[in-house]
C-alpha cells in the first residue's frame, strides 16, 4: 500500500461525489489492506475520467516501488488497468487547466500501460503520439510503445512513423523527450525502424547519433552496421559516457566470462566460430553452427568459451531467445560434466581466471539450475578434488540444485525456480523429492557442504554453504544450523540465524533465536545487515530509539514490548502501550513513549491518527520524565522530548511547558539533549509564540555561551527569532557583539524580521559591512537580502 501519495497528473483536481473522495482518501492513508484494495477499485471502475486517472497512477506509482524492495498491492488488477486504460486512451485528450496539463487522462492512461502494453495497442498508442501536446503524454507514450512492440511478432509501421516523428521533431527543445522516442524504435524489427537508427547517426545532435548507434547494434542489425557505428563511435571522445559506452562495448563484443586473454592455438574454423558468436552476421544456422563448433571442439578454451556464452546473459542470449537457450540445456550440461571428468586446466591456458578455468565454466555453466539429483556422487568428487577457492564456490551451487527438495522457505534473492530445473529434467517436483530424500551419495555430498561451516580451512564459503543448507534442505537442515548458530564464529553465527528466522522454522526455533538475539551487541560491524534482518523476524519492528542497549527483564513488559514491535491487533497494541507507560519502569516508559512518537513505531502501523488514542496519557509521562533528573547517556530526556516534539504537532501544549523546557536546556549536560530540547523549544515557540522570560533568557545565554558548539548557539538564536516581545529583541541585539561570526549573523538575522528592522537597521548595516564578501555565513548572506530589498 502507498500512503501520502495523491496523484502523477491530477493534483487540485476534485472529484464529483463523497464516495470517490472517500476511496480517494483511503489510498492515500491506508487503514488496512482490504478497504484499501476497495477504494482502488471504486476509482478504478467508477467511470470517471479523474478518479480513474488517479487510481491508474497509483497502480504505477505501486509498481515503481517494487524497485526498491517493495510490494504492489495492487499488481494483482494489471487486466483491469489495462483495460481501463484503454478506454481513456479512446477519449479526447483532456484540456489543460489550472489543475492539470494537457492530455492527462493520456499521461496516466500510457504511464499505467508502462509495463502492461500488448500488440493491440500499437494503433492506440500511435493515436495518442500524434495528438500529444505535452511532455508527460509523450513520455508515457514512448515507455509504453517500447513495451507494445516487444511484444508485437509483426512490425507496426504506424507507431514507428509516430516515433520517428518525435525523435526527429527539432521544434522540441529537450532532446531527451526525442532521444526517448528514439530509444522505442529499438524493438520495432522492420525496415521502417532501421532506417530512422541510420538516419539519426547522421544527425548534428551527438545524443541523437548515439543512440542511432546503439539501436544499431540490437535486432540483428549490427552485422549490416557495423562499419556505420565503427566510423561514428571514432568521432566521439574517449570519455564519452552512458550510452556511448554501449555502443563500444558492442563494438568489443563479447568474447567469454572466464577465457579473457587465452588464445584459440590459432585455429581458424575456432575463431572464425568464436568471431561469429561475438558478432552474429544474421544467419540462425551460421550462429548455431558456431556455437556448436566451440562446444564440440577438443579445445578446452573453445569449449569453455561456449559454456560462457550458454550462461552468460550476454552469451546466447543477445542473439536467441530463452526457449532456444533452453533446448541446448541437454547437451550443454553433458558437456559440462565431461569437462569436469577432465584434469583442471593450467593457469597459463587462461591468464585472468588461472588455475581450472576449464572447471569453473562448467560447473557455471550447470550451475543450480539444471543439475539432477542423481548427480550427488559427481558434484561430491568435483567439491573433494578442488583446490581453488573458485571451483568450490561454483562446486556448491551445483550442489544447492542437486540437493534442492523444493521444501524450503521461498527467498527472494534466489536466482533459480524449481519449475525451470524440472522443465529441464523431465521431472515434476514431487519426482524431485523423493529421489532426492535419500541415498549414501546424498548423505556424502551434505557431510561435504556442512564442512565449509564448520571446517576452518575451508573458510571463505561458509555463506554459500549455509544458503545451500538452508534454502536446498528443507527441515533436515535444522540440527545443521542449530550447531552453526552456537558457534564461536560471529558471521557463521548471524547467517544461522537468518535461515533459522524464515517462515518455516522460525516458530519452532523462536525461544532459541530470541535469546541468541537479546545477547547480540548494538553496534554491529560485520553481518550488520542481515543482523537487523534477522532481529526483525524474530521481534518484529524497532526496538527503540533511544534505549537499543536496555532490556526489559520484567516478563509482562517484555510482552508489552513485543506486542508494540509486532502487533496483534491495534487494541492489544494500545493496552501494550499503556502498560509499559504505566509501569512506572524508566526504560519501559522511554521504550512506549519512542514507539509513540516515531513514524516507523505506532505510525508505522496504524497510521498517524492512532496517536490521539494515547496522547494524555504519554504527554503526562513525558512531562514526568522531564521533571526527574537525567538519565544515563540523556536518553530518558531525549524520549520524553521526542515526544513533546510530536505533540507540538498536535499543538499539545501546555502554559507551564515553558519553565519545564527552560529547566532542561539549563541542566542539560550531555549535548544530544540540549539539541534535542533546542528542537522541541523552536516548535514550542513557533506554535505558541509564548514570550516567556525565563526562556528566553535561557535561550540567550546559551547563544553567548563560547564553551558549545556554534551551531547549538546558531540554533538557540534561530528560536529567539520565532519568539515575540522586547526580551527575544535584546537577546539578540546582545548576540550580535559575540565574537564568532557565524553567531553574530545569526543573531542580526532575528532582527531582520519587521517590527525589528526598522529600530535596528543602523546596527545591521554596520554589521553586514563589517562581513567578508567572500565566505560569509549563510546567513550574513540572507541580511544583507534583506537589507537591499528595503532599500
Amino acid at each position: 500500500m502507498v500512503a501520502g501519495f495523491h496523484s502523477f497528473h491530477w493534483q487540485g483536481c476534485e472529484l464529483p461525489d463523497a464516495e470517490l473522495e472517500q476511496a480517494h482518501e483511503e489510498l492515500m492513508a491506508p487503514t488496512e489492506a482490504q478497504a484499501y484494495l476497495h477504494a482502488f477499485r471504486t476509482l478504478l471502475h467508477s467511470g470517471h475520467t479523474v478518479a480513474a486517472g488517479i487510481a491508474l497512477d497509483h497502480f504505477q506509482y505501486s509498481g515503481a516501488l517494487t524497485r526498491f524492495g517493495g510490494e504492489s498491492a495492487v499488481e494483482q488488477y494489471g487486466a483491469d488497468v489495462l483495460a481501463v486504460a484503454r478506454e481513456l486512451l479512446r477519449q479526447p485528450p483532456t484540456p489543460e487547466d489550472e489543475d492539470t496539463s494537457a492530455g492527462a487522462n493520456h499521461a496516466s492512461a500510457l504511464n499505467a500501460m508502462m509495463n502492461l502494453a500488448e500488440a493491440a495497442d500499437v494503433d492506440l498508442i500511435a493515436d495518442a503520439l500524434a495528438l500529444a501536446t505535452h511532455a508527460n503524454v509523450r513520455s508515457t507514450a514512448c515507455s509504453a510503445a517500447t513495451t507494445a512492440l516487444a511484444a508485437a511478432e509483426t512490425p507496426s509501421p504506424r507507431l514507428v512513423a509516430a516515433l520517428g516523428a518525435v525523435a526527429f521533431d527539432e521544434s522540441l527543445e529537450d532532446i531527451e523527450e526525442r532521444t526517448e522516442a528514439l530509444h522505442a524504435v529499438f524493438e520495432a524489427d522492420d525496415p521502417e525502424a532501421t532506417a530512422l537508427l541510420v538516419r539519426a547517426t547522421e544527425s548534428g545532435e551527438r545524443r541523437m547519433q548515439v543512440y542511432g548507434a546503439l539501436g544499431l547494434t540490437t535486432n540483428g542489425r549490427f552485422h549490416d552496421h557495423r562499419e556505420r557505428v565503427e566510423r561514428l563511435a571514432a568521432t566521439w571522445p574517449q570519455d564519452a559516457q552512458y550510452p556511448a559506452s554501449l555502443v563500444r562495448e558492442a563494438l568489443t563484443g563479447f568474447h567469454s566470462i572466464y577465457w579473457l586473454g587465452a588464445r584459440l592455438d590459432d585455429d581458424p574454423e575456432l575463431e572464425r566460430a568464436h568471431a561469429e558468436l561475438m558478432f552474429p552476421t544474421g544467419s540462425d544456422d551460421t550462429y548455431h553452427r558456431a556455437f556448436r563448433t566451440l562446444l564440440h571442439s577438443g579445445n578446452p578454451v573453445a569449449v569453455g568459451i561456449a559454456l560462457d556464452y550458454f550462461e552468460s546473459w550476454q552469451g546466447l542470449g543477445h542473439f536467441l531467445n530463452s526457449s532456444e537457450i533452453e533446448a541446448y540445456a541437454p547437451e550443454v550440461v553433458a558437456r559440462a560434466w565431461e569437462v569436469l571428468g577432465d584434469p583442471p586446466s593450467p593457469p597459463e591456458l587462461s591468464p585472468r581466471t588461472g588455475e581450472a578455468a576449464n572447471h569453473i565454466s562448467a560447473l557455471n555453466a550447470i550451475g543450480a539450475r539444471w543439475p539432477q539429483p542423481s548427480d550427488a556422487r559427481r558434484i561430491a568428487e568435483v567439491l573433494e578434488r578442488a583446490t581453488s577457492d573458485g571451483v568450490r564456490d561454483k562446486a556448491l551451487w551445483v550442489a544447492y540444485g542437486v540437493l534442492d527438495t523444493g521444501d524450503a522457505d521461498d527467498v527472494d534473492d534466489v536466482d533459480d525456480t524449481d519449475e525451470a530445473d524440472d522443465r529441464a529434467a523431465g521431472t515434476t517436483p514431487d519426482d524431485r523429492t523423493a529421489e532426492a530424500a535419500d541415498g549414501p551419495d546424498r548423505e556424502r555430498l551434505v557431510d561435504l557442504v556442512s564442512r565449509f561451516v564448520f571446517d576452518p580451512s575451508l573458510s571463505g564459503h561458509h555463506e554459500i554453504a549455509l544458503r545451500v543448507l538452508g534454502d536446498a534442505l528443507g527441515p533436515e537442515a535444522n540440527p545443521l544450523l542449530l550447531r552453526a548458530l552456537v558457534g564461536d564464529d560471529w558471521d557463521i553465527h548471524v547467517q544461522a540465524a537468518w535461515w533459522l528466522s524464515r517462515p518455516k522454522r522460525i516458530d519452532e526455533h523462536r525461544e532459541l533465536l530470541e535469546e541468541a538475539v537479546e545477547g547480540w551487541p548494538v553496534e554491529i560491524m560485520s553481518s550488520a545487515h542481515d543482523a537487523e534482518l534477522v532481529r526483525k523476524a524474530v521481534f518484529g519492528g524497532m526496538h527503540s530509539i533511544h534505549w537499543e542497549d536496555h532490556r526489559l527483564a520484567d516478563p509482562d513488559l517484555y510482552r508489552a514490548h513485543r506486542e508494540l514491535r509486532a502487533p496483534s491487533g491495534e487494541e492489544t497494541y494500545h493496552h501494550a502501550l499503556r502498560t509499559l507507560l504505566d509501569s512506572g519502569q524508566e526504560v519501559a516508559v522511554g521504550i512506549a513513549l519512542d514507539h509513540w512518537y516515531h513514524d516507523k513505531g505506532l505510525e508505522s502501523h496504524f497510521g498517524e491518527q492512532a496517536r490521539s488514542v494515547d496522547a494524555p496519557q504519554v504527554l503526562a509521562r513525558a512531562r514526568e520524565a522531564l521533571h526527574r533528573p537525567p538519565a544515563p547517556a540523556g536518553a530518558g530526556h531525549l524520549s520524553a522530548l521526542s515526544a513533546l516534539d510530536a505533540l507540538r504537532v498536535g499543538r499539545s501544549w501546555e502554559p507551564g511547558d515553558a519553565a519545564l523546557l527552560a529547566g532542561v536546556l539549563r541542566q542539560a549536560g550531555d549535548p544530544e539533549v540540549r539539541s534535542c530540547a533546542l528542537y522541541t523549544v523552536s516548535g514550542f515557540l513557533y506554535e505558541t509564540n509564548a514570550a516567556d522570560e525565563e526562556l528566553i533568557s535561557t535561550l540567550g545565554a546559551l547563544a553567548r555561551d563560547g564553551s558549545l558548539p556554534v551551531s547549538q548557539r546558531t540554533h538557540a538564536l534561530g528560536s529567539l527569532r520565532d519568539a515575540p516581545g522586547d526580551a527575544a529583541t535584546e537577546e539578540l541585539m546582545r548576540a550580535t557583539r559575540c565574537e564568532e561570526l557565524e553567531v553574530q549573523a545569526e543573531a542580526a538575522l532575528g532582527l531582520t524580521d519587521e517590527p525589528r528592522l526598522a529600530d535596528h537597521r543602523a546596527l545591521l548595516t554596520q554589521l553586514a559591512a563589517s562581513w567578508p564578501t567572500e565566505g560569509a555565513p549563510w546567513a550574513a548572506g540572507l541580511v544583507r537580502e534583506s537589507l537591499e530589498a528595503r532599500d
